[in-house]
Parts: C-alpha cells; sequence; structure tokens
C-alpha cells in the first residue's frame, strides 16, 4: 500500500508539472501533444486508483 501511495502521489505531482508546462510555456505542437498525451494516461490512472481506494472504503463502512 505504502508503494501505491508513493506512485500516486508521483503521478499527481507529474501531473501538476504537465498542466502547468501546458499552461505557462510556449511549446511546440509536437511537444503539447505528447504532455497532454501523457497526461491522459496520468489521469486515467488516478481515477482508477480513487475508484479503487472508494470501492475499498465503502467495503470497510459494511
Amino acid at each position: 500500500m505504502a508503494e501505491e501511495k508513493i506512485d500516486f502521489e508521483k503521478s499527481l505531482k507529474r501531473l501538476d508539472e504537465i498542466v502547468s508546462k501546458i499552461e505557462n510555456e510556449t511549446l511546440p505542437l509536437e511537444e503539447s501533444l505528447k504532455l497532454y498525451e501523457e497526461g491522459k494516461k496520468l489521469l486515467a490512472s488516478l481515477e482508477k486508483t480513487l475508484k479503487e481506494a472508494e470501492k475499498k472504503v465503502e467495503e470497510l463502512q459494511k
């Protein structure tokens, strides 16, 4: 579980970096698209992790 938390935190930090770069820097289109794709993958992974955690919490509440 600790490794999951580290991965989640690292992924969240990386996603924040990507968003900041896209919003605040003038990037070539190709680089922007590459970062966008990476961000979408990270977001999907983070959402999956959160849904799994939500299920665990619901099971524990029963």
